[in-house]
């Protein structure tokens, strides 16, 4: 079995969706390192990055995944590139939210042996949902749909967080989840980062 930290936006939520994928793309148990500390929404994971990986390593936790969405629309907060200037992304409201989230790690983390994921869902982890469900996007491309409709569209109605979960992980537990998934660059940067782990 393996522990990780996982840090998101919605802790009831969007953390064992994390969860579930993480261990459907190693292929073993995930356990979610328990603590005191809740994040309630972007904001809160950024600035609780430090302590929370502070007492994860405390407590021997080796691996740590941090998600948020980009809820950036059109003309702000792009998909990440490998070229970004992670200090200028980080710096601007409008810059690229992995660079903006990444800004917040400490390096003592990654030196003591530590090991981090970040995931940024362009837009919320709803466009990936709805990929897996085979929705037809009239834009280029699933990330080019902006703001709270991809929610609406998934949920159709407002749910109790209970059943919102349980619709999120039928459509992963979907045999064909991880082929539809792989399609989607932020999908794919998220695996490539657990390339490393165990």
């Amino acid at each position: 079995m393996l522990t990780v930290a996982i840090a998101t936006e919605y802790d009831g939520y969007d953390a064992e969706i994390y969860r579930v994928l993480i261990e459907r793309l190693l292929g073993r148990t995930v356990m979610r390192w328990q603590t005191k500390m809740r994040f309630n929404g972007d904001k809160s994971v950024r600035k609780l990055a430090a302590p929370y990986l502070a007492a994860a390593a405390a407590q021997n936790v080796k691996h740590a995944l941090f998600a948020i969405d980009n809820d950036g629309g059109g003309k702000r907060r792009p998909e990440h590139k490998e070229d970004d200037d992670q200090k200028t992304e980080a710096a601007s409201k409008a810059g690229c939210r992995i660079c903006w989230l990444g800004a917040a790690m400490p390096a003592s983390w990654s030196a003591g042996g530590g090991k981090r994921c970040l995931v940024v869902p362009v837009q919320t982890i709803e466009t990936w949902l709805l990929c897996i469900r085979g929705d037809a996007f009239t834009a280029p491309s699933p990330e080019h749909q902006y703001g709270a409709v991809l929610k609406k569209r998934f949920f159709k109605t407002a749910l109790p967080v209970r059943e919102r979960l349980r619709l999120a992980l039928n459509e992963i537990q979907k045999p064909d989840a991880l082929t539809i998934l792989r399609l989607r660059r932020s999908f794919q940067r998220f695996e490539a980062q657990l390339a490393s782990w165990p």
